[in-house]
């Protein structure tokens, strides 16, 4: 027997087995539990099981509410996303080579902030800012922008707004973390070779930034698309996502067999999307000056 065959066994990969034991229960046993449930016909009452059927995924395509819902989804999850990469990039700039090393700490409190704090209490904070008389629209009031002292509450305005303000620190970190392993060298040498500040952004932070990118389009795109409760409190009758059928199908309708097969056309067409994002930054990050192999 080969020796280095023999030897190539380490005590210390012993250390991994409860992390995947936990990825497995957490992760891969749900997901299989998903999919055998989108086959359900109808809900488990009383530990009795209703039987098997296709025609979960037949009602969902046979119909047209799905699909819309679907597209109204990605299309706020996509707005959100592009919202929060165009704020986060000059704020986790800023954090990661302006500001002073000991005001770091301090700023990252003041990201991480509303993570101490409840989601459903930081949407009714939002919704008593948002509402007629209300912090906002005072404010818009005063400085003459609005008028008639009309709400943006129960609109797909709102909607956006607060996703944009739940899930902007995701977006923020996933930067900064990036951000912060760029060399100051590299940015000085591209200033120094004529770049300005554009090009600079284009052909040299951009590319070393796109780890995080990726992480913080995953983090902001997926839950976003996915939400219901937003929407549910801030939307208003027209508010109502993908998120929303699905969590109607579990609490409301109790057809867990049809919510099921939601999410799992859900899950697939967002991971369809996120490959494909993901090929697209990669191709941009080759074409503008990043790596080639």
């Amino acid at each position: 027997m080969d020796k280095t065959k023999k030897n190539s066994f380490r005590p210390g990969s012993l250390w991994a087995g409860p992390s995947a034991l936990m990825l497995l229960c957490l992760s891969l046993v749900p997901l299989a539990m998903l999919l055998l449930f989108s086959f359900m016909d109808g809900n488990i009452i009383n530990g009795a099981f209703p039987g098997w059927t296709l025609g979960n995924f037949q009602k969902m395509f046979s119909s047209n509410v799905f699909s819309k819902l679907m597209v109204k989804s990605l299309g706020i999850g996509a707005l959100v996303t592009v919202i929060c990469i165009i704020i986060s990039y000059p704020m986790a700039w800023g954090m990661a080579k302006v500001a002073k090393p000991h005001n770091r700490s301090m700023l990252m409190m003041l990201i991480i902030l509303p993570f101490f704090t409840s989601q459903l209490l930081l949407i009714y904070a939002m919704m008593m800012i948002l509402q007629s008389g209300g912090i906002l629209m005072t404010l818009l009031g005063v400085l003459g922008i609005t008028t008639d002292g009309t709400s943006i509450l129960y609109t797909p305005k709102a909607v956006i707004l607060v996703l944009v303000y739940e899930y902007l620190p995701y977006m923020v970190l996933c930067l900064y973390t990036s951000l912060e392993s760029i060399g100051d060298n590299l940015v000085q040498a591209s200033r120094v070779l004529g770049a300005g500040t554009l090009r600079t952004f284009i052909n040299v932070v951009f590319p070393m930034s796109i780890p995080g990118l990726l992480s913080g389009i995953l983090l902001v795109m997926v839950p976003v698309t996915g939400s219901f409760a937003e929407s549910a409190l801030v939307g208003g009758p027209n508010g109502m996502m993908v998120g929303s059928l699905i969590n109607s199908q579990y609490n409301t309708v109790l057809n867990m067999g049809y919510g099921a097969s939601l999410s799992c056309v859900f899950l697939i067409i967002l991971s369809i999307i996120m490959a494909v994002v993901r090929m697209l930054v990669n191709l941009a990050e080759r074409r503008i000056g990043g790596e080639t192999e």
